[in-house]
Protein backbone atom coordinates (compact mmCIF):
# COMPACT_ATOMS: atom_id res chain seq x y z
CA UNK A 1 0.00 0.00 0.00
CA UNK A 2 2.05 3.29 -0.95
CA UNK A 3 1.77 6.34 1.57
CA UNK A 4 -0.62 8.67 0.24
CA UNK A 5 -3.11 5.69 0.65
CA UNK A 6 -2.43 4.34 3.99
CA UNK A 7 -2.27 8.20 5.05
CA UNK A 8 -5.65 8.55 3.78
CA UNK A 9 -7.00 5.12 5.43
CA UNK A 10 -5.95 6.08 8.77
CA UNK A 11 -7.34 9.57 8.83
CA UNK A 12 -10.36 8.10 10.26
CA UNK A 13 -7.77 7.17 13.26
CA UNK A 14 -6.78 10.25 14.42
CA UNK A 15 -10.24 12.05 14.30
CA UNK A 16 -10.76 15.03 16.57
CA UNK A 17 -11.74 12.30 19.04
CA UNK A 18 -7.73 11.58 20.14
CA UNK A 19 -6.08 9.03 20.29
CA UNK A 20 -7.11 7.36 23.95
CA UNK A 21 -11.31 7.54 22.67
CA UNK A 22 -10.39 6.28 19.37
CA UNK A 23 -8.37 3.07 20.82
CA UNK A 24 -11.24 3.15 23.81
CA UNK A 25 -13.99 2.75 20.65
CA UNK A 26 -12.00 -0.05 19.15
CA UNK A 27 -11.36 -1.88 21.75
CA UNK A 28 -15.06 -2.18 22.98
CA UNK A 29 -15.88 -3.24 19.44
CA UNK A 30 -13.11 -5.96 19.31
CA UNK A 31 -14.46 -6.89 23.19
CA UNK A 32 -17.26 -8.04 21.53
CA UNK A 33 -16.45 -9.71 18.02
CA UNK A 34 -12.94 -11.01 18.86
CA UNK A 35 -13.52 -13.60 21.26
CA UNK A 36 -13.44 -17.81 20.38
CA UNK A 37 -16.86 -18.14 19.30
CA UNK A 38 -18.33 -14.77 17.85
CA UNK A 39 -16.66 -14.78 14.70
CA UNK A 40 -18.02 -18.30 14.12
CA UNK A 41 -21.21 -17.15 15.37
CA UNK A 42 -21.07 -14.02 12.87
CA UNK A 43 -20.25 -15.94 9.71
CA UNK A 44 -23.12 -18.68 9.93
CA UNK A 45 -25.70 -15.79 10.56
CA UNK A 46 -24.45 -14.34 7.34
CA UNK A 47 -24.31 -17.69 5.65
CA UNK A 48 -28.24 -17.81 6.42
CA UNK A 49 -28.97 -14.74 4.53
CA UNK A 50 -31.01 -12.96 6.69
CA UNK A 51 -32.91 -16.64 7.25
CA UNK A 52 -33.76 -16.89 11.21
CA UNK A 53 -31.57 -19.40 12.68
CA UNK A 54 -32.56 -21.70 15.34
CA UNK A 55 -30.35 -22.80 18.52
CA UNK A 56 -29.49 -25.99 17.59
CA UNK A 57 -28.65 -25.26 13.74
CA UNK A 58 -26.37 -22.78 14.91
CA UNK A 59 -24.55 -25.10 17.68
CA UNK A 60 -24.17 -27.93 14.79
CA UNK A 61 -22.30 -25.57 12.21
CA UNK A 62 -19.98 -24.38 14.81
CA UNK A 63 -17.58 -27.40 15.58
CA UNK A 64 -16.51 -27.47 19.09
CA UNK A 65 -18.81 -24.56 20.43
CA UNK A 66 -20.79 -25.82 23.74
CA UNK A 67 -24.45 -25.23 24.67
CA UNK A 68 -22.81 -22.82 27.12
CA UNK A 69 -20.63 -21.29 25.04
CA UNK A 70 -22.79 -20.57 22.41
CA UNK A 71 -25.94 -19.61 25.02
CA UNK A 72 -23.12 -17.12 26.67
CA UNK A 73 -21.90 -15.64 23.29
CA UNK A 74 -25.63 -14.80 21.57
CA UNK A 75 -26.57 -13.16 25.07
CA UNK A 76 -23.51 -10.87 24.43
CA UNK A 77 -24.33 -10.54 20.74
CA UNK A 78 -27.74 -9.39 21.81
CA UNK A 79 -26.46 -6.73 24.04
CA UNK A 80 -24.71 -5.13 21.76
CA UNK A 81 -27.30 -5.11 19.27
CA UNK A 82 -26.12 -7.32 17.07
CA UNK A 83 -28.34 -9.88 17.10
CA UNK A 84 -31.79 -10.40 17.63
CA UNK A 85 -33.50 -13.21 18.92
CA UNK A 86 -36.74 -13.93 18.96
CA UNK A 87 -38.92 -16.73 21.12
CA UNK A 88 -41.86 -18.59 20.07
CA UNK A 89 -44.77 -19.24 23.06
CA UNK A 90 -45.29 -22.91 21.61
CA UNK A 91 -43.80 -25.86 23.41
CA UNK A 92 -41.04 -27.14 22.84
CA UNK A 93 -39.72 -23.86 22.86
CA UNK A 94 -39.00 -22.48 19.47
CA UNK A 95 -36.25 -19.80 19.81
CA UNK A 96 -34.39 -18.12 16.33
CA UNK A 97 -31.66 -15.43 15.80
CA UNK A 98 -31.01 -13.16 12.98
CA UNK A 99 -28.49 -10.17 12.36
CA UNK A 100 -29.56 -7.10 13.43
CA UNK A 101 -29.16 -4.26 10.91
CA UNK A 102 -25.79 -3.28 13.45
CA UNK A 103 -25.04 -7.16 13.03
CA UNK A 104 -25.47 -7.03 8.99
CA UNK A 105 -23.00 -3.78 9.00
CA UNK A 106 -19.97 -6.01 9.99
CA UNK A 107 -20.31 -8.14 7.01
CA UNK A 108 -18.01 -5.98 5.19
CA UNK A 109 -15.38 -5.95 8.14
CA UNK A 110 -15.73 -9.62 8.14
CA UNK A 111 -15.23 -9.87 4.36
CA UNK A 112 -11.80 -7.68 4.43
CA UNK A 113 -10.32 -9.63 7.79
CA UNK A 114 -11.11 -12.96 5.31
CA UNK A 115 -9.32 -11.64 2.51
CA UNK A 116 -6.45 -10.42 5.09
CA UNK A 117 -6.50 -13.44 6.59
CA UNK A 118 -6.55 -15.44 2.80
CA UNK A 119 -3.51 -13.18 1.80
CA UNK A 120 -1.61 -12.95 5.10
CA UNK A 121 -2.54 -15.73 7.25
CA UNK A 122 0.91 -17.71 5.76
CA UNK A 123 3.17 -14.97 5.98
CA UNK A 124 2.05 -14.62 9.90
CA UNK A 125 2.24 -17.88 10.74
CA UNK A 126 6.32 -18.32 8.72
CA UNK A 127 7.08 -14.99 10.79
CA UNK A 128 5.91 -16.75 14.45
CA UNK A 129 7.53 -19.85 13.19
CA UNK A 130 10.72 -18.22 12.57
CA UNK A 131 10.24 -15.85 15.71
CA UNK A 132 9.95 -19.07 18.00
CA UNK A 133 13.02 -20.99 15.88
CA UNK A 134 14.85 -17.70 16.76
CA UNK A 135 13.91 -17.79 19.67
CA UNK A 136 14.85 -21.63 20.99
CA UNK A 137 17.99 -21.40 19.20
CA UNK A 138 19.14 -18.74 21.29
CA UNK A 139 17.64 -19.66 24.12
CA UNK A 140 16.25 -15.67 25.24
CA UNK A 141 13.45 -14.07 23.33
CA UNK A 142 15.28 -12.45 19.87
CA UNK A 143 13.38 -8.86 20.82
CA UNK A 144 15.24 -8.98 24.04
CA UNK A 145 18.89 -7.48 24.78
CA UNK A 146 21.63 -9.09 25.93
CA UNK A 147 22.03 -9.12 29.60
CA UNK A 148 24.65 -6.78 30.44
CA UNK A 149 28.06 -9.37 31.02
CA UNK A 150 29.58 -8.05 34.37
Amino acid sequence: MDTVTRSAKAAFLREDLGPCACQRRIRSTLDVIANKWAVPVLIELVRAEGEPLRFTRLARAIPGITQKELTKQLREMEAAGLVRRKVYPVVPPKVEYTLTELGWSLDPVLDALARWAATYGNVVADNQAQFMARKNADGADPQEPAPPSR
